[in-house]
């Protein structure tokens, strides 16, 4: 008993110590964001006076000077609270602090402009407060390089010297010249006052402050992908276009002399990022379906003499019921067939159990004539080998087809492909990176543009004969899949993907144009109703049919979407982050298959990871256009779970209420803090 006393009180004390640990520790959080809220309205303030005793030569604020600072701290609070300024993040980021910094400083911007439109001050008390409010936004971008210096969380301008500090010089002779030649001289013989040099003045800060949140002059360091560096770019020029135009307002100047303003800012930036791609470009890696990929590292073998292996699973597939004891396809394979192609050799064994297959029934080709594979009789083939990428195929689907056809129950089919993001490391390697980009954009119209559309379609199959044609790996899978194929394996030698595909199941021919730009996705409805969910594509064709593939290999990842999902190209990914793709949704809307909020429509292949009784009590409910996910923001598929199921309690004891609340956090989320699923 004085045992079991003395553990609880001990378990007790480690209780209290650990709550009183954490207690200190919110306590020194919110020390350092009132330190941090102190010093950023001294700053603003020592500059609000320090420009007015110049200007007054009195540290005395009375009359229309009292309003513009009673407006000033106004501006600078809603701008710090909708930005979330002094809000420490979970986890910083390299330049962070410097975007939430830049994103008040603008909200508060251009609510001020809003202010002054309404209360209607001096001229010269406006040029005041534009100076005043740019000098603290100065001062207080010292501080926080300070501050990110002292927690080492930040790039600098300057890393990597012998490259940055060059480009930063040349853009800004650039700058300087569509000033001078764009602004200067245009204004100068008519009407170049005090306010046009302060606008200059402005354009050159924006310019410093934008490059800090966009890490403009690094672009090859802070870049993952070159969609990635032309979206820091386009950043970039929007910030400096925003704080541009918000200051003439401000300064109410004449319309005629703002748009020359605008007019020579737009030169420059056109003409900055030409320099910014042609310097960059070839040191930013194209990142297309890279990410397709990922799970086949374990097999891409990049050295001949690496003779090391890595299959996907416990064990190869082997063919059940052959009745041979030993068989002779991996010795032909080996030293007759791929006596030249040792590293495909190497990956096809370590995906398949070769000697399981019956020699008599194995077809090894290397060919692109239908006829091979089309005149073969049906269940004949245990394994059918076709070393041809699919690329070359003629009626692909039909081929695919007369393969399945070929094979008995249980039998494989290993193939070939040439997906869009080798395609284009072949044009890189047969010549000069410019020159190969010039080739691969003809090569993206012809190939992939055309093909597509209703008019040309026709024209690019008469001259193309359907020869080497555009595919992306998500495509390839996709048709297989469709076709009733399994993919068992896959792996890319020499820019090449081989697969294994298992024939598993029938085939159901579904009538819909696979390439149009609007199709319907089948989600779970109300009450288990299967229901068509329109939305824009941002997948690539026949990326439906590998859903399944795709989660096995790469499961989810933080926020419940697939994790590495090769089937979304760059554009749907800016699509879906500009919820351009939703849209199409409010049809649905309008056919009472959804609610303005409600639980998300998901596939049956997704609702089926979910726990067994949530899966039938989300059932009872209609899915709705903007999910609790927005509201909650959750990681895992736990957590999204949770979020529904405290959607769906609350729901149930006040509808109305419940979405009303549920639509405006989520709004707030999406529009404020820039949240987003995808």
């Amino acid at each position: 008993m004085d045992n079991e006393l003395k553990i609880n009180l001990d378990l007790t004390k480690f209780s209290v110590n650990k709550s009183a640990g954490g207690l200190n520790i919110k306590e020194g959080l919110n020390r350092k964001i009132l330190a941090n809220i102190s010093i950023s309205f001294l700053i603003y303030l020592f500059a609000f006076y320090l420009f007015y005793f110049l200007k007054e030569k009195t540290i005395n604020v009375y009359g229309d000077n009292l309003i513009l600072l009673g407006l000033i701290i106004i501006s600078l609070s809603i701008g710090a609270y909708f930005s979330q300024k002094f809000v420490k993040p979970k986890r910083e980021k390299t330049g962070q602090s410097y975007t939430i910094l830049f994103n008040s400083f603008l909200i508060s911007l251009f609510l001020f402009a809003i202010f002054l439109q309404v209360i209607q001050l001096q001229d010269t008390i406006r040029d005041f407060a534009l100076i005043s409010l740019f000098f603290g936004l100065v001062l207080e971008s010292y501080y926080c390089m300070f501050l990110s210096k002292k927690r080492k969380k930040i790039v600098s301008l300057t890393e990597h010297k012998n490259l940055s500090v060059r480009y930063l010089l040349f853009d800004g002779l650039i700058l300087t010249l569509f000033c001078y030649f764009g602004i200067f001289k245009p204004l100068a013989s008519v009407d170049f006052a005090v306010n046009e040099f302060i606008v200059i003045s402005v354009i050159y800060i924006s310019w410093l402050v934008s490059a800090s949140t966009t890490h403009k002059f690094i672009p090859s360091i802070v870049s993952y992908s070159r969609w990635n560096a032309i979206e820091l770019q386009i950043k970039f020029y929007l910030r400096i276009l925003a704080l541009l135009v918000l200051s003439l307002v401000i300064l109410d100047l004449k319309f005629e002399n703002s748009i020359i303003f605008i007019q020579a800012f737009v030169g420059y930036s056109i003409l900055s990022s030409l320099v910014s791609m042609f310097m960059f470009a070839d040191k930013i890696k194209n990142k297309t379906d890279e990410p397709s990929v990922v799970f086949l590292k374990a097999y891409e073998i990049k050295d001949t003499n690496d003779q090391s292996k890595a299959k996907n699973g416990d064990s190869k597939y082997s063919f059940k019921g052959s009745g041979i004891s030993e068989s002779t396809v991996k010795q032909k394979l080996q030293f007759e067939y791929l006596k030249d192609y040792g590293d495909v050799f190497a990956v096809l064994d370590s995906m398949l159990d070769l000697a399981s297959f019956d020699t008599r029934q194995s077809l090894i080709i290397k060919s692109d004539e239908p006829n091979d594979v089309s005149e073969k009789p049906a269940d004949s083939f245990q394994l059918i080998v076709n070393l041809h990428v699919l690329n070359d195929q003629k009626h692909l689907n039909t081929y695919i087809l007369d393969v399945k056809k070929s094979l008995v129950k249980g039998g494989v089919f290993v193939g070939a492909l040439l997906p869009h993001h080798y395609r284009y490391k072949r044009f890189l390697k047969r010549n000069s990176f410019w020159t190969a980009n010039i080739f691969y954009f003809f090569d993206f119209i012809w190939k992939r543009i055309l093909p597509k559309l209703p008019v040309t379609r026709e024209v690019y199959s008469a001259f193309s004969k359907e020869k080497d044609r555009a595919i992306s790996l998500a495509e390839g899978l996709g048709r297989l899949a469709y076709c009733g194929f399994k993919i068992i394996d896959l792996a890319a030698v020499d820019d090449v993907v081989y697969f294994a595909a298992l024939k598993n199941g029938g085939f159901s021919p579904q009538k819909k144009f696979f390439y149009s730009p609007i199709f319907k996705m089948k989600r779970v409805g109300k009450n288990g109703k299967p229901i068509f969910v329109y939305k824009l594509r941002t997948m690539y064709p026949y990326s439906e049919f590998i859903q399944d593939f795709v989660y096995n290999h790469n499961k989810l990842e933080s926020g419940g979407k697939f994790k590495d999902d090769f089937r979304v190209p760059v554009w749907g990914k800016i699509f879906r982050k500009l919820w351009i793709d939703e849209l199409p949704m409010l049809i649905n809307w309008a056919k009472r298959d959804l609610k303005i909020v409600g639980v998300r429509p998901i596939s049956s292949h997704y609702l089926s990871l979910y726990s067994p009784e949530h899966q039938e009590r989300r059932k009872n409910f209609k899915p709705g256009l903007l999910p609790p996910f927005y509201a909650d923001m959750p990681d895992t598929l736990k957590e999204i779970e949770l979020s529904e199921k405290k959607y769906l309690d609350s729901y149930e004891k006040n509808p109305f209420r419940t979405d009303v609340r549920y639509f405006c956090k989520a709004v707030k989320n999406i529009v404020l803090k820039n949240k987003r699923s995808a």
